[in-house]
């Protein structure tokens, strides 16, 4: 591997700390693991953002869904949380570091990149459930910390896939063998059709 292709990943914080996890995602510590060394072995450095649902709102928050996030205050907190990384990550591109992707956590309201329809409680207020039987009509959006990742990002002019680190499924399972594949492919700088 030559000098000459430095490589750096943006992670959201609960990849290397899995305890900043709600408790209904499973503090998965095998599987954030299996992530550092999959990116250390690769000489991938990685930058990480403070954890907005643990700095907004503690440990003892209850789950909830984006609906309760998207909020202004919320919102200003999360572009607060993003100053430094995001200079760090100007500073690295700046000097010839090559910035791989972003990666952000399957069904997680702030950080997630694919939250679809999911059920409401009895104040018919979001849940962190998806619905069992989503239709391909509903919308998909990122969350609220990924959305402003990606317009700060368009802001940069910096342009990388946008990955969703599926802590849910299964080892065997196709959605973490296409992870694995998405990220080794931004990482050897091929082409990706994971949803930028």
């Amino acid at each position: 591997m030559s000098h000459k292709d430095r490589k750096i990943i943006l992670i959201c914080q609960c990849l290397v700390n899995p305890y900043c996890r709600v408790h209904i995602l499973g503090q998965n510590f095998p599987l954030s693991h299996e992530l550092m060394n999959f990116l250390m072995e690769r000489r991938v450095g990685i930058i990480q953002y403070p954890c907005p649902e643990t700095t907004a709102m503690g440990l003892r928050r209850n789950p909830q869904g984006r609906q309760q996030y998207d909020n202004i205050f919320f919102r200003d907190h999360c572009k607060e949380l993003l100053k430094i990384p995001l200079l760090m990550v100007k500073e690295f591109i700046r000097n010839k570091y090559r910035l791989l992707a972003f990666i952000g956590l399957q069904n997680s309201p702030t950080c997630g990149i694919r939250w679809g329809k999911h059920k409401v409680n009895r104040h018919q207020t979001e849940s962190p459930m998806p619905v069992d039987n989503p239709s391909p009509e509903d919308p998909v959006l990122k969350g609220i910390m990924a959305e402003i990742i990606g317009e700060e990002f368009e802001k940069e002019g910096i342009e990388v896939p946008f990955l969703e680190f599926p802590a849910k499924s299964t080892p065997e399972s196709p959605e973490r063998k296409k992870f694995w594949e998405d990220l080794e492919a931004a990482i050897f700088n091929r082409n990706l059709d994971a949803e930028k």
